[in-house]
């Protein structure tokens, strides 16, 4: 079966010499583009054009995370190779080609359960991407429509956004591989919206006292800000201290996320937060805490190393560390490292399967969390009287959503779902006791 393998440090270039024994030499020049994933058939031959796309992705293209699209192409060649087929070898009857059988495939996995709707359209659009990146560079060469990996379509969508008078639709181009992400009937949107109800509130509150000091404050600024799990791990020193009251009484406060404070927000877009005082107190107990210190102590080391040349690390590591300089983290590791999502999400993972023991129906995940705030916050404003409108609008800039389709979302699951039979106020109630360790 096919694999990916991470390389090291990739530079957009290289200058090719000879030294004194005669022998070849490779010196790195031009741009850094950190660590690059590297496609291996199941014979460890390297696939030279897909690992030549993700270096286009790269370097041409300056995408930073190329996760999704190795994990598409991984998947895609370890169908071709499970089914003895060729990825250039597209015969003239469409059920025969490589790229329609592979979209049964996924249609067949989704029926079984082994895949989310919205995986197999992903990795069926970037296998799209793939393709059609090795039409446009010459790499595969179609003679005629028959012998094409897929037909090109274009679609009309309608707009239903505030200038949808101006211009009612617009055209999209897409292809007939693609997978329709179903919507739920009552809803009308993707259903991936799983918010936390009053008893896995409760019980998770109860939980997170057997866990640690980090965690426990981790999950609640998921839950009370709706922060990402990558904007929880990279939440900076500078940034609390930046938090201004919103309400005389200093019960909630206003904290700017994103680039200029150092927080790795989505498409690095700056917003606010609100967070609750209490919250706000504890975080920053927390942040002067012995416990907390130690760590500091051994990142600022590691950083020291860093600047010396003692310590050498890949281009994404290194960066971290640099962000952390200008940037201090408010979390990090018990190693002195900067906490990565991946480490929280595996944490995230753990803990769930400690609530499964008592409650197996329990499958959220930690952005459930982030979901869960945006559901509670919308129905307090709402049953406090603002307008739909007005409260959409304060909810999209606290979290940050690009589109007000995404936002739209809350208000239609509010109105068909029965989860939230209490106010905001309860969230804060439950949460902050798992603080106080009295449930």
């Amino acid at each position: 079966m096919a694999r990916l393998v991470s390389s090291a440090d990739t530079y957009s270039q290289c200058n090719i010499s000879i030294d004194s024994k005669n022998e070849l030499v490779l010196s790195p020049l031009g741009k850094n583009l950190g660590t690059l994933p590297t496609l291996y058939d199941r014979d460890g031959h390297f696939i030279s054009v897909a690992n030549s796309w993700f270096f286009d992705l790269k370097a041409v293209n300056t995408l930073q995370n190329l996760s999704s699209y190795s994990r598409a192409l991984l998947t895609y060649w370890s169908f071709l190779e499970n089914n003895n087929l060729e990825w250039n070898n597209f015969p003239p009857i469409k059920r025969l080609k490589p790229t329609y059988l592979f979209r049964h495939h996924l249609l067949t996995n989704i029926k079984q359960g082994n895949i989310a709707y919205s995986t197999a359209n992903t990795y069926m659009s970037h296998v799209v991407q793939f393709y059609i990146w090795t039409l446009r560079e010459g790499v595969l060469v179609v003679d005629n429509e028959k012998t094409a990996p897929f037909v090109i379509e274009f679609i009309n969508i309608s707009r239903t956004d505030k200038l949808a008078h101006m211009k009612p639709s617009f055209t999209v181009r897409t292809t007939d591989l693609r997978i329709r992400v179903p919507k739920n009937a009552f809803s009308h949107s993707v259903t991936s919206m799983n918010p936390l109800n009053q008893e896995a509130l409760e019980l998770i509150a109860h939980k997170l006292n057997d866990e640690s000091e980090e965690f426990r404050l981790q999950c609640m600024l998921a839950v009370k800000c709706g922060l990402r799990i990558s904007e929880v791990c990279s939440l900076s020193i500078e940034a609390l201290n930046f938090a201004t009251p919103l309400t005389d009484n200093n019960i909630r406060y206003r904290i700017s996320v994103g680039p200029l404070n150092g927080v790795k927000t989505k498409f690095g877009k700056e917003r606010h937060i609100e967070i609750s005082g209490q919250l706000l107190n504890e975080v920053k107990k927390y942040t002067v805490s012995e416990r907390r210190l130690k760590r500091l102590k051994k990142l600022n080391h590691k950083i020291s190393l860093i600047n010396s040349g003692e310590l050498n690390l890949i281009k994404s590591k290194e960066d971290e560390f640099k962000r952390c300089e200008k940037f201090e983290p408010i979390f990090i590791s018990e190693q002195g490292n900067p906490i990565d999502s991946k480490v929280l999400g595996a944490r995230w993972t753990d803990f769930r399967k400690k609530i499964r023991k008592f409650e197996p129906a329990f499958t959220h995940k930690f952005h459930d969390l982030r979901c869960t705030y945006g559901t509670y916050r919308l129905n307090d404003m709402l049953e406090a009287g603002l307008p739909a409108g007005e409260a959409l609008d304060y909810l999209m800039a606290w979290m940050g959503h690009n589109h007000e389709q995404t936002t739209w979302k809350y208000i239609r699951f509010l109105k068909h779902k029965d989860v939230l039979k209490n106010k905001f106020a309860l969230l804060d109630t439950i949460i902050h006791e798992a603080i106080a360790g009295t449930i």
